[in-house]
């Protein structure tokens, strides 16, 4: 079960052209592509005249056309054209989607059209400002997305998981928990450490000669955004209190969209605002953040196994799932809020 009446990220606006892309969101089959004029589209992957998938057809202007027998649908999901014949039977028409192409994202609402709201959604100025640059991808995952989010969430499996990137000391870092705390609409956990050897990869793109003062500043949103405040800098120099200029900060953003209950896209970006043109300071981030966050997903994907295989068995929480724990909570209030206002059809999904 999933929420529906919420803003998820479809895919990155870059990688959306005038051909068809096949997703599935949420449970349910998707096809974007971008009209003549470059707006985006989304409507059912389904013709509804023999069921093959949209996405097999080809975009002609502002249509979508059946790779089957060639119907034509519009962006609003009605069959426009049926070829060989001059009327359109009442009712050709398939699902369409609201779309938005907003800070390099194509975001998508999989619920009740009416209520899609644009200024919901979340306000990422830095996936496109041009004061920063930014590095991206999206990894498919073989697991449910809440397991990502307790990960994000959860800083003290850096240590352990990701020594060769974005890793420190474990046993410093292990010493250090943090501060979960609960807003409104929202689930943050902040941690410092200071006066501690930089990781691998903040060494590199900071070129940090000494101690650093590290900090990991995270945010979530339902139902499954994660921003990140990560950076270092040089050991004393004030970063505590707000003044960065001997450091370095990157913006670790995490949109995540279910797939199914055991799949999810899991897109991911690094934006920094220094070094803006250094094509080595992109390629170390690129190649840094896909290696982070495929460490992840391999290691959330047996976990994801070993739950499935281990249903019902007992598990304890420690300390450092409280934030984790709260954003679950917050996520099944708003599922059952939502369930509750949807009427008996959809309750019965």
């Amino acid at each position: 079960m999933f929420l529906k009446n919420t803003w998820y990220c479809a895919m990155w606006s870059p990688d959306l052209g005038d051909a068809p892309v096949a997703k599935t969101l949420l449970d349910t089959p998707v096809v974007l592509w971008r009209e003549a004029g470059g707006a985006p589209v989304a409507l059912e992957d389904r013709c509804c005249h023999r069921s093959l998938p949209l996405s097999l057809g080809k975009v002609i202007g502002h249509r979508m056309q059946c790779g089957y027998h060639g119907l034509e649908f519009d962006r609003t999901g009605a069959c426009v054209r049926v070829p060989g014949q001059a009327h359109v039977p009442p009712g050709a028409r398939v699902r369409s989607f609201p779309v938005v192409d907003r800070w390099n994202v194509i975001w998508i609402w999989m619920g009740d059209p009416a209520e899609a709201d644009p200024a919901a959604i979340p306000a990422l100025f830095w996936l496109k400002d041009p004061g920063w640059a930014a590095v991206r991808g999206t990894i498919p995952m073989k697991a449910h997305f809440q397991l990502l989010v307790d990960n994000l969430l959860d800083f003290t499996h850096v240590s352990y998981l990701h020594s060769r990137t974005i890793s420190g000391d474990a046993a410093i870092e292990s010493r250090i928990i943090g501060q979960a705390t609960r807003e409104e609409n929202a689930v943050r956990f902040d941690r410092w450490m200071l006066n501690i050897p930089p990781p691998p990869m903040f060494k590199a793109a900071g070129e940090f000669k000494g101690h650093v003062d590290r900090w990991q500043l995270a945010r979530w949103t339902p139902p499954s955004t994660v921003v990140l405040d990560i950076g270092c800098a040089d050991a004393g120099t004030g970063a505590p209190e707000g003044d960065r200029r001997r450091g370095i900060s990157i913006w670790s953003t995490h949109l995540i969209t279910p797939s199914t209950e055991r799949a999810t896209y899991y897109n991911w970006c690094y934006a920094r605002n220094f070094r803006l043109d250094d094509a080595a300071a992109t390629d170390l981030l690129q190649k840094g953040g896909h290696q982070t966050f495929t460490e992840d997903t391999e290691a959330i994907e047996i976990q994801q196994a070993n739950l499935d295989r281990s249903a019902g068995a007992p598990l304890v929480d420690i300390n450092i799932d409280n934030a984790p724990l709260q954003a679950r909570r917050m996520y099944a209030r708003l599922l059952e809020a939502e369930r509750a206002t949807a009427g008996p059809a959809r309750a019965a999904e």
